[in-house]
């Protein structure tokens, strides 16, 4: 029976026979245990990804025809008070997923964010002012097989020191208050001014007066 500990890996190992006549490896040693020498593991630590871009210019990879900032557009202003821009790349052939390729987005020359599969990302809360975008394609043993031409954009956001004048209705006086609107000046169940010539009109308000109807003349006798 064989018994692995992680946590081991530079500790002594010990081997012996139980009473049930089973091999058992261990890291305590046991009465009649054999020391053995085992090699050291092999490991591995691959290169850290930079925090600042090496070259501030396109690499020319065999691998990909075309590698470059597609938008925003160089010297282009950004009015966005959130301060996000989008930064899409364009890329052929594509990004080979496959084989662990990832891309690396920086702003101003320095690392935004993880390695991602993507080509296409949303930078948030970007400061007011002049910026520079830029990309690299890494591949699984962390190197350089592609760099993308960097883009320089302004950033317009609102500043809180100047923000624009909005208008503050004046507080109420209240020595001159404003006039009253009268209540339906225009309606003639509210307004007994208004007199209605057609005397078939009937309302029960008495506030609308109807003039009495006009009797209509016999005929003379001839």
């Amino acid at each position: 029976m064989l018994l692995v500990f992680a946590g081991t890996l530079h500790a002594a190992v010990y081997k012996h026979v139980n009473e049930k006549g089973e091999v058992v490896y261990s890291d305590t040693p046991a009465p009649g245990a054999e020391k053995l020498d085992l090699p050291e593991l092999p490991t591995y630590t691959p290169p850290p990804v930079p925090l600042i871009r090496a070259q501030d210019v396109p690499v020319e990879s065999d691998i990909y025809r075309t590698f470059d900032v597609v938008k925003p557009l160089n010297n282009s202003t950004i009015r966005n008070n959130l301060g996000v821009i989008e930064l899409q790349l364009r890329i052929d052939p594509a990004l080979k997923v496959r084989e662990k390729h990832r891309i690396q987005f920086y702003l101003d020359n320095e690392r935004y964010g993880p390695l991602v599969d993507k080509t296409a990302i949303m930078m948030s809360n970007i400061e007011r002012g002049e910026h520079t975008l830029s990309a690299s394609v890494f591949d699984a043993d962390g190197n350089v097989v592609a760099a993308s031409n960097s883009v320089t954009v302004f950033v317009k956001r609102e500043s809180v020191l100047h923000k624009k004048d909005r208008f503050v209705p004046p507080p109420a006086d209240p020595d001159n208050p404003p006039p009253e609107t009268p209540v339906n000046p225009g309606n003639r169940e509210f307004n007994p001014n208004i007199r209605t010539e057609n005397p078939n009109i009937r309302t029960p308000n008495p506030n609308i007066i109807s003039p009495p109807p006009t009797a209509t003349p016999l005929p003379s006798a001839r």
